[in-house]
């Protein structure tokens, strides 16, 4: 594992809180770096998962399956940001989505278990903890969720192309249709109001 690869998830850590150098070296000491190929899956759905990760290259989706085997994207991870289960790695149950690379990519897993017991201990990982989760979990996801609800499929469409624009061009058009709730051929025509 780089030394670059590392120095990305510490810079992207250190945007929410700094860290002090022991409290780095051990979150160090729980990564472990994986490298998947375009349409690798990283975590099934219905397995339980040990691991946080951090992208250093590439892009990644969750998506779940209906019952009718229908996939439905629920977010999209470029560089420098944290997929995973958080539900799953809280309850050590079965993740109910799935992580899969959209491009060949770069991650780091960060061993959960090892994670929490530093939590436990170190309180600038709490602080760090607390911001992500704020910034992360309640004030981005509350407004997606509202207009989800709320929201026509034309202004889902563009509230997602300002959200994503700098990685749209990356996702495939039916990634996005199912993100925000229609079908390929009603983005199609949505894209051309």
């Amino acid at each position: 594992m780089s030394a670059a690869k590392l120095q990305l998830l510490r810079h992207a850590m250190e945007r929410y809180a700094p860290l002090s150098q022991s409290t780095w070296k051990q979150v160090q000491q729980s990564c472990s770096e994986r490298k998947l190929a375009k349409g690798e899956i990283l975590v099934q759905i219905g397995a339980p998962s040990q691991h946080l990760y951090f992208v250093c290259q590439g892009l990644l989706r969750s998506y779940t399956l209906s019952e009718d085997g229908k996939e439905y994207n629920k977010k999209f991870f470029p560089e420098n940001t944290f997929p995973g289960s958080i539900r799953a790695l809280l309850t050590g149950g079965p993740s109910d989505f799935a992580l899969q690379a959209l491009e060949a990519s770069v991650v780091l897993a960060i061993d959960h278990p090892a994670y929490r017991r530093l939590l436990e201990k170190a309180e600038d990982l709490k602080w760090y903890h607390i911001q992500y989760l704020e910034t992360n979990w309640v004030l981005d996801k509350e407004p997606i969720e509202v207009g989800l609800a709320l929201s026509d499929s034309s202004a889902r469409y563009q509230a997602f192309v300002e959200k994503h624009a700098s990685i749209l061009h990356r996702i495939p058009l039916h990634h996005i249709a199912s993100a925000i709730g229609v079908t390929p051929t009603q983005l199609s025509r949505i894209r051309k109001l």
